[in-house]
């Protein structure tokens, strides 16, 4: 084995242990009666995760779906209207739109909190369902990159096909381009439900009312001013995390699925 082959391994191991290190602490820590936040052997306990069922956080786990699911919804249509245009249609100053677009996509919208709470303040938008909107706004640059690369491996015979079948723009964009597009719709999507799930600036700018506030902000709620709930915390974060594991495990068909464009085609 080759030095160079060492070092990349053990630079691999290095960083696997990161990840995994506050993973198995999260897990141990979610069944030890008296957890802190040392790694260590639990007093095993379930006390942790049935506080974490309870209605109150049950019900900010609700808002997060929500929040998440208008994000998703909206980022993601968005995003494949617009990918079909820059990748199919002929539009001036394509490019450097396009280099905006992609600029958009690292600037923080933390930077804008200010202006975008006066302004959703003025319009008495200080809720839950105009917060989701936004967060699915931030994500639509990013998506778009996404989805325009799906879409441009499209072969342009298959929409030419279409069109002398008498298929219009939409009918070709949802009956050609869709199905063809499954997997980059599944990243893009969600891409734009993690966006959201797991954001904490906007909601808790953003949304007024208490009963609203999605999980990330609750789970701020554990961390007291002269204790913090180790067990609650891990818990919670367990539950918490179970829906972008269900979405990526539901979607991974349509990533393994891939492209077959090649029989359409002929």
């Amino acid at each position: 084995m080759t030095s160079e082959r060492i070092v990349s391994n053990f630079t691999a191991l290095v960083l696997a242990a990161f990840f995994f290190l506050p993973m198995l602490w999260m897990v141990l820590a979610s069944v030890d009666h008296g957890a802190t936040n040392q790694l260590r052997m639990p007093d095993l306990t379930a006390e942790h995760y049935w506080v974490a069922v309870q209605v109150e956080n049950l019900l900010a786990f609700g808002n997060s779906l929500l929040l998440s699911a208008i994000a998703t919804v909206i980022g993601t249509a968005a995003a494949f209207i617009a990918a079909y245009v820059f990748s199919k249609q002929n539009i001036p100053f394509k490019n450097p739109i396009l280099l905006t677009i992609l600029f958009l996509s690292g600037v923080p919208i933390s930077i804008l909190i200010v202006p975008v709470y006066k302004m959703f303040a003025t319009l008495g938008w200080l809720s839950i369902i105009p917060t989701g909107v936004l967060l699915g706004v931030t994500a639509i640059p990013f998506q778009i990159y996404q989805l325009k690369n799906f879409i441009d491996a499209v072969p342009p015979e298959l929409e030419e096909a279409a069109a002398l079948e008498q298929a219009n723009t939409l009918q070709i964009l949802f009956r050609v381009i869709l199905p063809l597009t499954t997997p980059g719709l599944a990243s893009a999507a969600i891409f734009g439900f993690v966006n959201a799930w797991g954001n904490f600036l906007l909601p808790v700018v953003l949304i007024n009312s208490l009963a609203d506030q999605p999980a990330p902000v609750h789970l701020f709620g554990f961390m007291g001013s002269n204790s913090i709930d180790y067990g609650v915390i891990a818990a919670y974060s367990i539950i918490y995390s179970l829906p972008v594991i269900i979405l990526f495990l539901g979607m991974s068909r349509q990533f393994k699925a891939g492209f077959a464009l090649g029989g359409a085609v002929k």
